[in-house]
């Protein structure tokens, strides 16, 4: 069991600081492209879904396998914040990319960085509360 905890850990603080990337620095840069090239850069961002859905997918499938063995307060949590992550991508961040594949539109690119702090908040918390898992694991072999 402590090599799934390992791989969920890595794959989590992996999208940790990717989600921060995303909304420091990638989502804000949307504002800076020229409309008439925008649509075309949108196209090309959706390679971003290799470097995201495979790892979210391990973080789902470990996360399950850590919530089903110890089913605890903090794995709970654990999982009610992967769905917040994994509700939000499919239902807001999502929608609003494909939409903007399709037409340039200011309104939209605000909304998808202020709707993102809900992804970057909710990973933020899982790293932390798998850290503290950690450091309680640690110290109990100890």
């Amino acid at each position: 069991m402590e090599s799934v905890f390992i791989i969920h850990l890595v794959s989590t603080l992996y999208m940790v600081g990717l989600c921060w990337f995303v909304q420091i620095v990638h989502y804000p840069l949307f504002q800076s492209i020229d409309p008439n090239q925008f649509t075309d850069c949108q196209k090309k961002n959706w390679v971003t879904g290799y470097v995201t859905g495979p790892i979210m997918i391990v973080e789902l499938i470990t996360g399950l396998i850590l919530w089903y063995q110890f089913q605890d307060q903090m794995h709970y949590a654990n999982m009610a914040l992967i769905a917040i992550t994994g509700f939000s991508t499919i239902l807001v961040q999502i929608p609003i990319h494909l939409k903007l594949k399709k037409k340039y539109s200011a309104e939209l690119i605000l909304k998808l960085i202020r709707s993102n702090w809900m992804r970057t908040i909710s990973w933020t918390c899982r790293g932390v509360l798998l850290a503290i898992l950690l450091t309680e694991h640690l110290s109990f072999n100890n």
